[in-house]
């Protein structure tokens, strides 16, 4: 079966005998099935959503063959399914029963998405991001865990949320970062241009609005707002890290997933980074980026290749 009419057919766009012909040829044969279970994905993986058919909604209440297929094409896409999708490592998964996507960006890898709506994201390595095939309600929500760059489609009658385990974050349109590392206990939210209003989770009273410039992070349980004109953190986006003065286990675990490697440090005293702002980039490797650091870092290192272990001493 030809591909474009599979991918119009996932999308709406076929008509009753385009239709017809796709589940005459589905049900003919195993193999044909688990073709249009391919073609689904890739459909998937493409970010290329829709409803599904109005036709097959119609047909699927007194056709026997429609709601069959209705009923099996949703139960294959209800499975966990890793997809390439252009960045090796990454996957992206669909549940078709929810209608809810989770896209992963590997360790060591980033990853652009275009939401239903045709907002931007970039996602940092080893982030996730969790959103509907379909915008349908009267919010457009998404879950993020880790790092993400939004550069969000404006539509005033229907708010974007990005939610995370620290707050809930609500724009309009706009373009703004967001790091939500739970298990560092670690929030910041950065705006470029527009307006966003934050909403604590902790303490859903508290709601920040945010301005050009302004910054929000997590400090305990509460969020605080400040103004900065330093966006060096955002050069993750251009395939860099912004080195500056900072506690060096935050910086390591930074370097783990952006190197896809691991790092023990056995050391009883971190060692300080003594510079106010630097830069490396991620595609010269792991050790040049240590060798850098080294240079205003009193501390040494050895790596297993083998492992991929790297221990700081």
């Amino acid at each position: 079966m030809e591909q474009e009419l599979l991918f119009r057919y996932f999308q709406g766009n076929t008509t009753y005998a385009e239709e017809d012909r796709i589940l005459c040829w589905v049900e003919s044969n195993p193999e044909n099935r688990k073709e249009f279970d391919r073609a689904r994905i890739l459909f998937a993986g493409m970010a290329l959503y829709a409803e599904l058919p109005e036709a097959v909604h119609k047909s699927a209440s007194g056709n026997r063959r429609s709601r069959n297929l209705l009923r099996w094409s949703l139960g294959a896409a209800a499975v966990v399914i890793a997809l390439v999708s252009g960045y090796v490592g990454s996957r992206i998964s669909l549940d078709a029963l929810s209608g809810q996507m989770n896209t992963i960006a590997s360790v060591g890898q980033q990853m652009m998405l275009t939401l239903p709506d045709g907002t931007k994201v970039q996602l940092n390595s080893g982030s996730s991001l969790e959103y509907p095939q379909v915008f349908d309600g009267k919010t457009r929500n998404v879950r993020l865990v880790g790092e993400a760059l939004f550069d969000v489609t404006h539509n005033p009658e229907k708010p974007f949320i990005v939610e995370t385990f620290a707050s809930d974050i609500q724009v309009l349109g706009t373009n703004f970062n967001v790091i939500a590392d739970k298990e560092r206990n670690l929030f910041s939210a950065t705006l470029i241009s527009g307006s966003v209003k934050v909403t604590s989770r902790i303490n859903p009273q508290e709601s920040l609005i945010m301005l050009p410039n302004d910054v929000v992070m997590l400090v305990g349980d509460r969020l605080q707002k400040k103004q900065t004109d330093n966006f060096d953190d955002l050069c993750w986006t251009r395939g860099s890290i912004h080195i500056k003065k900072m506690p060096f286990d935050e910086l390591m675990a930074t370097f783990e997933r952006a190197f896809n490697v691991k790092i023990v440090i056995e050391r009883e005293q971190l060692p300080e980074i003594n510079v106010i702002s630097g830069q490396v980039r991620i595609s010269d490797g792991v050790e040049n980026a240590l060798h850098i650091l080294q240079q205003v870092s009193d501390f040494t290192y050895e790596r297993d290749p083998k492992t991929n272990v790297i221990v700081i001493k």
